[in-house]
Order: structure tokens, then C-alpha cells, then sequence
């Protein structure tokens, strides 16, 4: 499991939506875009809800892991509908500069 912070809420989601999340926040961003999405979410007393929320270049979002991780959340369709949106953007995929090898210099690659 893991939480989204976004603005003063706290959104407890499974790996895979969070991760989504981001990725799809980043792609609207590099397009200058906005959407409302409903992310599947677990409440505070442990029951299946969604919250709403609007992202889009200006949004700040921190994903972060979680200790609940006995509540994860199968949504392989939510997470596939937003890998697919983020790619319908014509401009370059994210840059993930803190997995990339090539953007270290060359004394420092491995």
C-alpha cells in the first residue's frame, strides 16, 4: 500500500494506483493538461471508496509507502485506463532522471 499526500489530504491506495497516479500527473504535466480522476481508495475505517481529485501540471503529489500493506487493492483497469491516457500525449515520456544511468556523468556510471 501506499499514500498519496495531495494538498492537505491523505489518500491510502494500492502500489499500483499510486505509481499510476504520479506517472499520469507527470504526463499531464509535460502536456500542460488537467484531469479529474477517481482514485480507488481505502477510508479510515478500512472500507472500498474513491476519492476525486483534479491533477494536471500544477498539481503537487507525493507518493509515499505505507504499513497497511494486508489491504492491497486489486484495479488493474483503473491503473491500465491511466497508462493509456498518459500515452495518448504526443510529447517525451517523463525523464525518471533517478533511474537513469545515462544522466550520471561518465566517471560515475556503473
Amino acid at each position: 500500500m501506499k499514500t498519496i499526500q495531495y494538498d492537505r489530504s491523505t489518500i491510502l491506495t494500492s502500489d499500483d494506483v499510486a505509481d499510476a497516479v504520479i506517472e499520469y500527473a507527470a504526463a499531464l504535466a509535460g502536456g500542460s493538461r488537467a484531469d479529474t480522476i477517481a482514485i480507488p481508495a481505502v477510508a479510515a475505517d478500512g472500507t472500498m471508496t474513491t476519492t476525486k481529485v483534479l491533477i494536471g501540471p500544477s498539481s503537487q503529489l507525493v507518493v509515499e509507502d505505507a504499513d497497511e500493506d494486508e489491504l492491497e487493492l486489486e484495479n488493474g483497469d483503473f491503473v491500465a485506463r491511466l497508462q493509456a491516457a498518459a500515452a495518448t500525449f504526443t510529447h517525451h515520456d517523463p525523464i525518471h532522471a533517478d533511474q537513469r544511468d545515462d544522466l550520471l556523468p561518465d566517471d560515475r556510471r556503473p
